[in-house]
């Protein structure tokens, strides 16, 4: 029975893509591999105090990690949710001090790898190259190393001008536990459902195409699920503010809706919880981002997914169904599981 360690920013109840992915991989590698997961979160959220869990600091990061007895650790890097100006530079220096010391095996999954900008007035202009530094002590350091979208493959090579780049790119599951799914309820071709932060629903009702989309889809019904304050007027639309709900009460609208709304740059659509979501319940995505970047990870624009510019509503619904839940399969929590158990 190995002891893993997953190191994630927070965990569930606290709303956080990253740490319900944490948690999600952690249930899943139990199901699947003799293990016992236990949990280093640097924001404990409110009422979880489990024995498993533990809280840690930059400065008690090796001490807390080392208490903990690992056989295996595996840190769900993204820079900016373990220091406010994305420099982690304790994680890569205890994680190398742990491997001298013990026979601990190190994973590292680059949920992302550094933050660029072009503007002198944004902190991302001034650490980009300090960044970049982290991820590659880490890639150094670790047993192996995972990722959640091809962009990441690409730019890592890039880093490691020509060194070998044997990181795993799994794809990423759904946050909405895929044991909800029921593909025996009919999809309501009428019904849309909007969820994910406040900031990206506020751009989906902002953009200037959201009436023509709706209308061309032939929406008649939205659900509208997270947190802050959204409206729409649309004619002959039933607009339903659904608040903040957990995963299982999202499940149902997810289930009974043709389509799903969201913003996200094209060519990082495989690392959207989000999108993962809508597909691993045969939900219609459609995207209101505009970027024009190369997509890598596998999908079709107009066929498994859709955009502004798409024909609408879709002619072949159920073919498009049948290919996204195919697209989904090879990134479901499964999969990434057996991802993570050959390389223990």
């Amino acid at each position: 029975m190995k002891r893993i360690v997953h190191i994630t920013p927070t965990l569930p109840p606290a709303i956080n893509g990253l740490g319900d992915f944490s948690f999600l991989l952690s249930q899943t590698l139990e199901e699947l591999y003799p293990s016992e997961a236990f949990f280093l979160v640097k924001d404990l959220p409110p009422g979880n105090k489990a024995g498993q869990v533990t809280e840690f600091s930059a400065a008690d990061f090796y001490t807390k990690l080392s208490d903990c007895r690992p056989d295996v650790v595996m840190l769900h890097f993204v820079n900016y949710a373990y220091q406010e100006k994305g420099l982690p530079f304790y994680m890569p220096k205890a994680l190398k001090k742990l491997k001298q010391h013990t026979n601990c095996k190190v994973l590292v999954y680059f949920h992302e790898l550094y933050a660029t900008s072009t503007s002198m007035l944004r902190t991302a202009y001034y650490t980009t190259y300090l960044q970049k530094i982290i991820v590659k002590q880490l890639y150094a350091l670790a047993d192996q190393t995972f990722t959640n979208c091809q962009l990441y493959k690409v730019l890592l090579s890039e880093l490691l001008k020509g060194k070998p780049n044997t990181l795993i790119v799994t794809g990423l599951c759904a946050n909405i536990p895929e044991a909800y799914y029921n593909k025996s309820i009919r999809k309501e071709d009428a019904a849309m459902v909007i969820f994910g932060s406040q900031s990206s629903r506020a751009s989906i009702y902002g953009n200037p195409l959201f009436n023509n989309v709706i209308k061309n889809a032939g929406i008649q019904t939205i659900y509208d699920i997270g947190a802050g304050h959204m409206s729409y007027t649309g004619a002959q639309v039933q607009f339903n503010a659904l608040g903040k709900l957990p995963a299982e009460d999202i499940a149902p609208y997810l289930n009974r809706c043709a389509y799903g709304a969201l913003d996200y740059p094209p060519h990082l659509l495989g690392k959207s919880g989000i999108l993962s979501a809508y597909a691993a319940y045969g939900v219609m995505p459609i995207n209101f981002n505009a970027i024009k970047e190369e997509i890598l990870d596998g999908l079709t624009n107009g066929a498994d997914y859709f955009d502004t510019a798409s024909a609408l509503p879709v002619k072949d619904a159920e073919a498009a169904r049948t290919r996204l839940l195919a697209w989904y399969k090879k990134r479901n929590q499964k999969s990434i599981a057996t991802s993570v158990i050959q390389t223990l």
